[in-house]
């Protein structure tokens, strides 16, 4: 009796660790499915009229270089992280947390999550839009999202020096085979695309900067966070900053306080709103499962599986934009070349040698047979 309560504990425990590991790769999957249709919302409507440096509007002109640069950036992200966080509080009411959300804002562990948001927010998304936004400039939108991936080797790093957290060998491994896949796919991109790419790499390399950063402060103080009230916090927070503090600093800057008005009403009314609804739906789950499988099989080997948006993200770029022909890109382009794709599975390959040591999963696996 006793063996069978202990087999069938052993079997619960066993489903919870897959459950997990199913969690923590979705994540990744509709990491992929959100840069995808962020980056297609950005070709629609006047959004294309924007980064077209053409008239729009009633014969409005062109936006400036710094505008379409850093403004629509800020708007891009700010839209995508407001209605992703709407949908977050929508989940939290469906489950009857919109009473602990709004305590939860209030304590400690609310007030952490809500400095993370500042960090991957206004700073880290803004980025990564910018590198997505610069190299669908250059033709070809998926290349960044391995630079972008390479926040894990960099949140190992930063909580090393930072938190003193312990530095073992795989993670040295792991952080220097993400270099070199990044070094192969920025090498390989500035070769093709020129200085367009070189713009994507480097504020794509800062968005992982900042999402490293953020994951060593979020590590630190949200571990009591219900992942469904952290990710409301976490997008409401950044979409607020993003959309009314950042966006209008910025494009007052560039343009003026008229041109605010003028590029506020015109996204607002751009049909591109229903691709940042569905941006910002998968945001959701892109966050959300993320915290649920660190929670159900371990911080580390969540990581590793919530990395391979590394290849998820040109992945569906290329299914949306290239194979779907939504975006008005050829069928038959993809966003990577064979040596960026082949850069792009060795990234995920480093990411998951810096979350789980090989050599004692192989142990464990040997030891299990």
């Amino acid at each position: 009796m006793e063996q069978r309560i202990a087999a069938l504990r052993e079997e619960r425990k066993r489903k919870y660790f897959v459950r997990g590991i199913a969690f923590a790769v979705a994540s990744g999957i509709c990491y992929g499915l959100y840069t995808g249709f962020l980056t297609l919302a950005e070709t629609q409507g006047v959004w294309g009229e924007w980064f077209a440096g053409a008239e729009w509007g009633n014969g409005q002109a062109a936006l400036s270089a710094f505008a379409i640069t850093f403004a629509l950036a800020a708007l891009a992200a700010g839209i995508n992280d407001l209605i992703s966080g709407i949908w977050s509080v929508l989940v939290c009411a469906k489950n009857r947390q919109l009473g602990d959300f709004w305590k939860t804002m209030k304590s400690r562990p609310g007030l952490v999550m809500m400095v993370c948001a500042a960090i991957g927010g206004p700073f880290a998304t803004i980025a990564y839009i910018i590198g997505l936004n610069s190299a669908t400039a250059a033709g070809n939108p998926g290349v960044i999202v391995p630079i972008a991936a390479l926040n894990c080797a960099i949140g190992a790093v930063l909580g090393r020096i930072f938190f003193k957290q312990t530095l073992n060998a795989h993670k040295v491994v792991g952080i220097a085979i993400c270099l070199l896949a990044a070094a192969l796919i920025g090498g390989t991109s500035f070769a093709a695309m020129g200085t367009e790419a070189l713009m994507g790499c480097l504020f794509a390399f800062l968005a992982a900067f900042g999402w490293g950063f953020e994951g060593c402060v979020a590590g630190f103080g949200t571990i009591l966070i219900d992942y469904r009230i952290g990710i409301a916090i976490r997008q409401v927070t950044a979409g607020v900053l993003e959309l009314f503090v950042v966006f209008p600093l910025l494009m007052v800057f560039g343009g003026g306080m008229e041109l605010l008005g003028a590029v506020s009403s015109a996204a607002a009314t751009s049909p591109a709103l229903l691709f940042f609804l569905i941006s910002g739906f998968f945001a959701m789950p892109a966050f959300s499962f993320w915290y649920k499988g660190n929670s159900m099989c371990g911080t580390a080997l969540g990581m590793a599986c919530n990395g391979m948006y590394a290849f998820w993200g040109p992945f569906f770029i290329w299914i949306i934009l290239g194979v779907l022909n939504v975006g008005g890109m050829a069928a038959d382009y993809p966003p990577l070349s064979s040596m960026q794709w082949i850069g792009a599975l060795i990234m995920v390959v480093g990411i998951f040698c810096i979350a789980v040591n090989p050599a004692e999963l192989f142990h464990s696996n040997k030891k299990e047979g």
